[in-house]
C-alpha cells in the first residue's frame, strides 16, 4: 500500500470521529468509566500484595534447636535453613536472646537465677518463608534437619493469606474480563453507526474493486483512535486521584502504607493504552466484518 493511500485513510478515520463527534464522546466516556474501574482493580490488586509482601515476613517459622547441641552443630543448622529454597531470611537468636527478650515477665530473682548455665532456653532461629503456597512442606523439610528439636509455626495464618490473595485475583480477573467486554460492545456499535452512515460510499469503493482491507483500515484508525484517546484521559485520572490519595492517607503503619505510584505507572500506561487501541481495534472490526460481507451491496 502506498504511503499516499495510507494517509488518506488514516485521514479518513479521523474525519469519522469528527463527523460522529457526539457518538465519540459518549464512546470515549464509557471507555474511560470501564478503564478506571479495570485500573482500580489493578491498584487494589498491587496494593492487597504490597500488604501480602510485609504479612509474609511476618508470618515466621521458629526453629529450636535440641538444647544438647554444640554450637558447631547450632551453626550448621542454621547453614541447612539458608540453603533451602524457600527461605527468604534466616535470624540466628541465641539462649541468651531468647531470655533477655522475654525477662521482662519474670520475676527479677528468676531472671537472675536462669543465667549462663542455667539458663534452659534453646538455640532458635527466626525463619521467614518466600512461598506460602508450600508452607507445610517447607515446614516439613525444616523438622526433617538433624539437630532440630521443633519448628513452631501458625499454619492458619499462611492459610488464610492464600485464600484472601486468590479471591482478589479472581473477582479482579473477573471484574476486568467483564468491563473489557462491555467496552468492546460500545466500541463496536459506535463504528457500526458509522459504516451505517457511509453505506453507499462503501457500496461505491467495492464497486471500484476496493479491497476489503482498504474499507476497514479507516475504521481501525477510528476505533483505535477513540480507544487511545480513552487510555490515555483514563491514566491521567488514575495519575491525579492516586497521587492525592497518597498525599492524604497516613503512613504510620508499615502494614497500611500504599504502593508508590512510581512502581505502578508504566503498568498503567501500558495498560491503559494498549487495552483502549486493542478494544477499539477489535470493535471496529467486529462492526465492519459482518456488514462488509453481508450488507454491504444490498442496503446500499
Amino acid at each position: 500500500m502506498k504511503l499516499s493511500s495510507l494517509r488518506y485513510l488514516i485521514k479518513e478515520g479521523l474525519r469519522n470521529i469528527w463527523q460522529n463527534r457526539f457518538m465519540a464522546i459518549a464512546s470515549i466516556a464509557v471507555l474511560v468509566a470501564c478503564l478506571l474501574l479495570s485500573g482500580l482493580a489493578y491498584l487494589v490488586y498491587a496494593n492487597v500484595e504490597h500488604a501480602f509482601d510485609w504479612l509474609y515476613g511476618q508470618n515466621v517459622v521458629v526453629v529450636f534447636a535440641e538444647t544438647d547441641q554444640t554450637d558447631e552443630q547450632v551453626t550448621a543448622i542454621g547453614e541447612q535453613l539458608r540453603g533451602m529454597e524457600n527461605i527468604d531470611s534466616v535470624e540466628f537468636m541465641s539462649k541468651e536472646d531468647m531470655l533477655a527478650r522475654y525477662g521482662d515477665s519474670l520475676p527479677e530473682t528468676t531472671y537472675s537465677s536462669l543465667q549462663d548455665e542455667n539458663n534452659p532456653l534453646p538455640d532458635a532461629y527466626i525463619v521467614a518463608l518466600k512461598d506460602l503456597t508450600i508452607f507445610e512442606q517447607t515446614v516439613t523439610e525444616i523438622q526433617a534437619i538433624g539437630g532440630v528439636d521443633e519448628a513452631s509455626y501458625d499454619g492458619n495464618i499462611a492459610s488464610t493469606l492464600l485464600t484472601v490473595r486468590r479471591v482478589v485475583l479472581v473477582v479482579g480477573a473477573w471484574m476486568v474480563i467483564l468491563l473489557l467486554v462491555v467496552s468492546l460492545f460500545i466500541i463496536a456499535n459506535t463504528i457500526k453507526l458509522t459504516v451505517y452512515n457511509r453505506r453507499l460510499e462503501i457500496y461505491i469503493m467495492r464497486s471500484v474493486g476496493a479491497t476489503g482491507a482498504f474499507i476497514r483500515i479507516p475504521f481501525m484508525v477510528e476505533g483505535m483512535t477513540l480507544g487511545l484517546l480513552s487510555g490515555g484521559v483514563s491514566y491521567g485520572i488514575v495519575w491525579f486521584l492516586y497521587s492525592q490519595l497518597l498525599k492524604n492517607f497516613p503512613t504510620t503503619a508499615s502494614l497500611f502504607t500504599l504502593v508508590p505510584f512510581r512502581d505502578v505507572w508504566l503498568i498503567l500506561l501500558i495498560g491503559f493504552l494498549g487495552i483502549g487501541m486493542l478494544t477499539g481495534m477489535f470493535g471496529s472490526i467486529i462492526a465492519t466484518g459482518k456488514y462488509l460481507h453481508k450488507e454491504g451491496s444490498e442496503k446500499a
